[in-house]
């Protein structure tokens, strides 16, 4: 029940026991704070449970302290959640509650005070990124006063289509990978999906930050499994509408980790 280009399997997204990663905990049940999401150009970023894609600002020098106030502010609003803070289960990392000096809070991942950017305004959109040479994506790992680029791990293989719009997508542990990311509304797509990992994955086509909730037309849904390792399944699909998709897997706790590729479609 579920559906992906070249990423990398995020290096520091720790994979726990299989018993875990196959059938979750207690714990992994509770929705984490931030979310892990696959995007072409940038890799893993975080972002909040929607989607919204979150910023560091270089100009914060002391760790756990922002300096983003006023006008700054209402460019890039900071990020905030209720405790308990938690992340994805198999995401290393420290999430803390920091006090501004309005008397706010803010979130803040290693130390980094967490912002969105008010350029953003659906999931999936990065219009943040290089904004005056100091505000970046968050990769998963990140230490503070780092300005990361995507992890170099070894990458996920993809085969190459056998056929014209033909889109192979391979799904492991925890990323998920396919041959184009970019698509046309009206073109015919047949999405061949592949579980090259050790755990059950299944692949949904559906809106960018949407969770658990695929695309459906005539009666029928955009998913493929769920399928074991090794196996895999096709879906014919056929986009209505441009805007930003993702690629995703629910299995379990799979999706918040990083089993989310940002998928676009255009007139």
């Amino acid at each position: 029940m579920r559906k992906i280009l070249w990423l990398v399997i995020p290096a520091l997204l720790l994979l726990a026991s299989s018993g875990a990663l196959a059938q979750g905990t207690p714990e992994a049940e509770a929705q984490p704070t931030l979310f892990v999401r696959q995007d072409p150009a940038l890799g893993s970023i975080l972002t909040d449970p929607k989607g919204m894609t979150l910023y560091l600002f270089t100009k914060d020098t002391v760790e756990g302290e922002s300096t983003c106030y006023d006008e700054c502010a209402q460019n890039w609003p900071p990020f905030t959640a209720d405790e308990p803070l938690a992340m994805p289960e198999f995401v290393d990392g420290e999430l803390t509650s920091i006090t501004r000096t309005d008397g706010t809070t803010q979130v803040a991942y290693n130390g980094i005070p967490l912002y969105y950017f008010a350029g953003d305004t659906q999931p999936g959109e990065t219009n943040g990124q290089g904004k005056g040479d100091v505000w970046f994506v968050v990769h998963p790992g990140q230490e503070f006063g780092a300005v990361a680029s995507p992890e170099a791990g070894a990458p996920v293989a993809v085969a190459s289509p056998s056929a014209e719009n033909e889109v192979t997508v391979s799904l492991t542990e925890l990323t998920v990978v396919a041959s184009q990311t970019e698509f046309k509304v009206g073109v015919e797509y047949t999405f061949a999906a592949t579980n090259v990992g050790g755990f059950p994955h299944e692949l949904y086509i559906e809106k960018a930050g949407s969770n658990d909730d695929p695309l459906e037309a005539n009666g029928d849904e955009a998913e493929i499994g769920p399928f074991d390792p090794g196996q895999g399944g096709t879906l014919t699909w056929t986009f209505t509408e441009p805007g930003l998709y993702q690629l995703a897997c629910h299995v379990q706790q799979h999706y918040p980790n990083g089993m989310a590729l940002t998928i676009t479609v255009t007139e």
